[in-house]
C-alpha cells in the first residue's frame, strides 16, 4: 500500500468503498491483528457519521455513505441516534452558549454545553450511550473482517473438494480389471482370451455426444445422449465458436434443477473437422435420466471467467 494506512483520510475512502480490493483487505487484516488500529477505524467512522448528519459531506460522499451504511440495520441505528443526538444539543445546547457569546456555536460545542448541562446521572447515561456506539462500530468491522476470512476458507476448502473428487472417480472407473484365468491342461483358449491364455485389459464403455451453441432451454429439438447402462465415461465435445479468442475453458454441468453436479477447468479447444471444440470427459454415474444445462466459461487474461454458452441436452436410459 503506497498510502499511509493511519490516514484518516485514506480510512474515509475504505469506509465509502473508494479503495481497491488489495487495499481493502489490507486495511481489514490490520484491523484484525491491531486493536488500535481498529479503535482508530471506529473513531472516524463516528465522524463521518457526524459529518452526514450535518450534511457536511459532498453529494458524492453522501452517496456513497448511504450506499453502504445505510444498507446494514446496526449501521442505520447508529446514523439514527446521531440525527437524534444532533436535534437535542441543538434544542438544549444552543440558547446556553447564546449566554456566554452571541457568535453562532458549532455543533461540537453545543455538544459540549449539552453534556456540561446534565447532570450526574444523565451524564452516566450519555456515557454509556456514546460506549454502545463504539463497541458497536467495532464490533461491525470485527463482524465483517470474520465473515470475509470464513468465506474465503470455505470456498478454497469446496475449489479443493470439487477438484480433488473427479479425479479419483475416473481414476477408479478407468483402471482395467485384472483377471487371472484358471487353465488345466491343454485347454484351448475360450473366447476373448489370448493365445497365452491371459484375458485382454477391457476397455471402459465410453458415451458421447456432440453438443452445438444456440440450442435454448425452451426451443427446438435438444440432443439426446442415450446412456448404456454398462457405461463408464461420458465423452462430450462441445462445439464453440472458430472466433472464441480463449485459450482454455471452464465447463459447469448442473441439472434442470440447478443443482451442479460436475465442473471442470483448464480445458483446452481442438481443432475438429467444422469447426472447434473443447472435450469434455466425466463419470457415467454422475448423469441420471433427465435434461442437463452446461456452461462454458472462457478464461481470459488475470484468470477472470466469461461466459461463453449454454448447451442443453436429455439423458436417456439405453440397453448394453
Amino acid at each position: 500500500m503506497t498510502a499511509d494506512p493511519n490516514s484518516d483520510k485514506l480510512i474515509v475512502r475504505y469506509l465509502l468503498g473508494e479503495l481497491p480490493e488489495e487495499q481493502q483487505i489490507e486495511i481489514e487484516d490490520r484491523a484484525f491483528q491491531d486493536k488500535e488500529y481498529l479503535a482508530a477505524i471506529t473513531t472516524v467512522e463516528n465522524d463521518l457519521i457526524d459529518e452526514y448528519v450535518r450534511e457536511e459531506l459532498s453529494e458524492t460522499e453522501r452517496r456513497k455513505f448511504e450506499a453502504r451504511f445505510l444498507v446494514s440495520a446496526e449501521r442505520r441505528k447508529r446514523v439514527e441516534f446521531a440525527k437524534a443526538l444532533a436535534k437535542v444539543t441543538a434544542k438544549e445546547a444552543v440558547p446556553k452558549r447564546a449566554e456566554v457569546t452571541p457568535a453562532a456555536s458549532s455543533w461540537r460545542d453545543s455538544l459540549e454545553a449539552f453534556i456540561r448541562g446534565l447532570n450526574p446521572v444523565g451524564k452516566f447515561a450519555f456515557a454509556a450511550i456514546v460506549l454502545l456506539m463504539l463497541l458497536g462500530g467495532a464490533w461491525l468491522v470485527t463482524e465483517t473482517l470474520r465473515l470475509r476470512s470464513q468465506n474465503e476458507r470455505q470456498a478454497a476448502q469446496r475449489q479443493q473438494e470439487a477438484e480433488r473428487r473427479p479425479s479419483e472417480e475416473v481414476t477408479a472407473q478407468v483402471s482395467p480389471e485384472k483377471q487371472q484365468p484358471e487353465r488345466s491342461g491343454e485347454a484351448s483358449p475360450q473366447p476373448g482370451e489370448t493365445p497365452d491364455g491371459t484375458h485382454p485389459a477391457r476397455q471402459p464403455v465410453i458415451a458421447s455426444l456432440t453438443l452445438l451453441p444456440g440450442v435454448s432451454r425452451g426451443g427446438g429439438e435438444k440432443p439426446k445422449l442415450v446412456l448404456p447402462e454398462n457405461a463408464q465415461l461420458v465423452r462430450l465435445q462441445i462445439g464453440i465458436d472458430p472466433e472464441e479468442p480463449y485459450n482454455s475453458f471452464t465447463a459447469e454441468l448442473r441439472t434442470a434443477a440447478g443443482h451442479q453436479i460436475w465442473t471442470r477447468g483448464n480445458l483446452p479447444a481442438r481443432e475438429r473437422r467444422g469447426g472447434r471444440a473443447v472435450p469434455l470427459t466425466l463419470p457415467a454415474n454422475l448423469l441420471k435420466p433427465g435434461e442437463y444445462e452446461l456452461k462454458l466459461s472462457g478464461v481470459a487474461d488475470g484468470g477472470r471467467t466469461e461466459d461463453v454458452g449454454f448447451y442443453y441436452f436429455d439423458v436417456k436410459q439405453g440397453q448394453n
